[in-house]
């Protein structure tokens, strides 16, 4: 019987960013600013994480400044 249960290796990194508890308000602000990302880039396709996690990065510094 073939064992299927993952290594720890087996897992993407940004896996587990996107386990993460979030709000649909959060993900929906999320997606919209990623999108944003991906029209300035020219909408080339193949950075869709960095698009997210870019986002991500953003909107948690903005969200620390209004809070600052």
């Amino acid at each position: 019987m073939p064992n299927h249960r993952r290594r720890k290796a087996d897992v993407h990194p940004a896996a587990a960013i996107h386990s993460m508890p979030q709000s649909p308000t959060t993900v929906d602000t999320i997606r919209e600013r990623a999108f944003e990302i991906y029209e300035a880039r020219g909408r080339e396709s193949g950075h869709d994480l960095d698009d997210w996690l870019q986002a991500e990065r953003q909107l948690r510094t903005d969200g620390d400044v209004a809070r600052g």
